[in-house]
This record gives C-alpha cells, structure tokens and sequence, in this order.
C-alpha cells in the first residue's frame, strides 16, 4: 500500500504510587493488590533510604508540616492539608486519627479495634503524589530532581499481571537484588531501598494515508507483543544490571513489533521519574493536563532495522515552563 505509514507512540503510566520491597509484602493479599493487577509492565530500583523529619501538625487548621531528608540530607521541604485530601473528602464517618513518623504519614479510622487507612503517604510516594499535583499537598517543588532511582530491573507478565509475576508469586530478579545488592545508606535494609514500579502500558496508534492508499486501519493491535517489545526496547538501551538477556538483536525478535504493521513507534515515562543505570540514563514527563503526553519526556524511537533513545531538551524541545 503505497504512501501508507503506520505509527504509535505508548508511554508508561504507573498504576500505584512507587512500593518498597517491604511494602510489597505488607500489601500482598491486601484490597491494594487489586490496582496492582492493571499492570503487565515493571522495573525494579534502588535509591538512598529517605525519612520525613522535622514534624510538625497543627491541629487547628489540620495541616501537616515535614522535611524531606534523602540519606543525611534534607532535601525538600512540604504540607498536607489532611482536610482537602480526597480521600478525606470522601470519608463518611465522623471521627479520624492522623499518625505521623519518618517513615509514612497516615490518616485512619477505628473500628472494632483495628485500625483502617483513608490515606497514607511515605517518602517515596509522595514524590509521586506531588508530581500528579493532588489536592491538600503543597511545597516539594524540587520533586523531580528527588524522584530518582538506579534502575536494577525491567521485566513483564507475559501471561497474567504484574502482582501475580511481581508480588504473589516468588520472582527470581527481586530476591537476586536482595541477595546481591548493598545498602545505599548505613544501617537501612536493603529491603527498604528497592522499590517497584507498576506500570500499564498506554498507547495511541497514527497512520497517514497517501493518495493513492487503500485505507486499512486495522493495526493488527496485540497488547501483549506491545509489552514485550517494550520490555526488549528498555532492556536493549539501559542495560540494567539484573536483565541477564540483553536482547541485543532488538528490534529484532520473535514475539515484539518486528514482524507487525507498523513502520516505526515509540516508548516513554509518563511519570516524572528519573531512571539511572551505568549504560544510561532516562528521564520521564508528565503534563497536568495531558497527563503522559508530553514533550518533557526522553523517548526511545525505534524502527525496523535499529532504535534510539532522544533526550528532552538536547534532541528535542521540552515544554516551555515545567
């Protein structure tokens, strides 16, 4: 079909805040593990162990001030309106407590003597929460700079989701890091300073037609080859230290995009985070309106024969004022 080309652009999107290995524990089994199923896409990092510090509440006007501190380091200064929060909002009960210590900030009720979370933040998601610009969260300007970690990991659900390959199940990439990585602060577990990421795979598809095309707009659209080719894209650029295949021939392969309809297509972080490993390095965007669409974002450009990773800024324009 002569003048006909075939396009798409995907970008990641995190289906729940950014989890500690140890909270991946916590949650398994819990009603959380069901948003984590929406996810068929993931990486594993590593970061410094953060801790809110310098608390303070107000229990007056309900606000909750902090300190960022990243290793020995404060880095950020915020305040939580604990009454405009959504899911504060949205409670229908009458009476709540707030807990507040270095390591999450919580707002629960009581019943039957157990306690329930409406809402809960830790020094890693609240970066994530900040970036997505929720109401009753103010201050953690630099929230970029700090939403960084050292990409260990990227892998798939070939058959099922996230939580089942990732979380429920024993999956050999977690305990290798476990087993292998060191601390990154003195005296924190390392179970502490890994962290997951759930993602869900978001993609549009564009053709252009020539004049004298047939209009065929059947994609050949296969959500799972989408996963695995870019889980072959991330892997062959970045090279993180625990993928043991490198899919070194990609774009080339089996079960990805090589043999599909389409000419040439994309893959981003549509979340603000930045992913180091010692092969590279990739920043992610996200636009308060348009949510993962965005220029503020490196993107990997791939084709037939070869792929390439763009940095925002260098290759290509960001957004004007973000």
């Amino acid at each position: 079909m002569s003048g006909t080309n075939r396009g798409k652009s995907t970008f990641l999107e995190l289906v729940f805040p950014p989890i500690s290995n140890q909270e991946a524990y916590w949650f398994k089994d819990q009603p959380a593990s069901e948003f984590m199923r929406a996810s068929d896409f993931y990486m594993i990092g590593g970061k410094v162990k953060s801790k809110f510090v310098n608390l303070s509440a107000c229990e007056e006007t309900m606000v909750i001030s902090f300190d960022l501190c990243i290793g020995d380091n404060v880095e950020g200064s915020g305040a939580i309106d604990v009454s405009r929060l959504e899911a504060v909002e949205n409670y229908e009960g009458d009476k709540f407590g707030v807990g507040a210590g270095e390591v999450a900030i919580e707002i629960f009720y009581e019943k039957d003597g157990d306690n329930y979370l409406i809402e809960r933040f830790t020094p890693e998601n609240i970066l994530w929460h900040r970036s997505r610009e929720i109401a009753g969260l103010s201050g953690l300007d630099n929230y970029k700079d700090l939403f960084c970690y050292d990409l260990l990991y990227v892998g798939i659900a070939k058959k099922g989701d996230t939580y089942e390959r990732l979380i429920r199940n024993g999956h050999h990439a977690r305990l290798d890091i476990l087993a292998n990585e060191p601390q990154r602060y003195p005296g924190a577990r390392v179970t502490d300073e890994i962290f997951l990421f759930l993602f869900r795979l978001e993609p549009l598809f564009v053709t252009t037609f020539g004049p004298d095309s047939d209009i065929d707009l059947d994609f050949g659209y296969d959500h799972k080859k989408i996963v695995a080719d870019a889980e072959k894209a991330f892997v062959s650029l970045l090279q993180p230290n625990y993928n043991t295949v490198k899919f070194s021939q990609y774009p080339k392969g089996a079960d990805g995009l090589y043999d599909s309809k389409l000419d040439r297509y994309t893959y981003s972080i549509g979340e603000a985070i930045t992913f180091n490993t010692p092969h590279g390095q990739i920043k992610g965007g996200r636009d308060r309106n348009l949510g993962g669409l965005t220029n503020d974002a490196d993107f990997i450009f791939v084709d037939k024969e070869s792929s390439k990773l763009f940095i925002a800024g260098k290759d290509f324009g960001e957004e004007p004022n973000t």
